[in-house]
């Protein structure tokens, strides 16, 4: 489960008076799950992300993972989700090396 305090000073500049969660932070969460997850690989490149809701702070946000299956061991994709019910904010798809 992720979530990203109200109180957090990042979020005073972004969209004063009614804050959001920026990009760049869920892309960053993404990431860290999809390495914590997959240890002995490391996030490559963003191959391509898709912001579809603003994430307001405080959110309990669901990390999905779908591992690209090419037979090997261990992926070289990662398709990431974040989930709020069932609601997807954002996704991204991560080529690891």
């Amino acid at each position: 489960m992720l979530r990203f305090p109200g109180h957090a000073p990042l979020l005073a500049d972004h969209f004063p008076g009614a804050p959001r969660v920026p990009g760049s932070c869920l892309l960053e969460a993404m990431r860290r799950a999809v390495e914590e997850a997959f240890p002995s690989r490391r996030v490559r490149a963003v191959r391509r992300a898709r912001f579809r809701h603003f994430v307001l702070p405080d959110s309990d946000l669901l990390c999905r993972m779908e591992p690209e299956d090419r037979g090997d061991a261990l992926p070289s994709e990662v398709r990431c989700r974040l989930l709020h019910g069932d609601a997807c904010l954002a996704e991204a798809v991560f080529s690891l090396e």
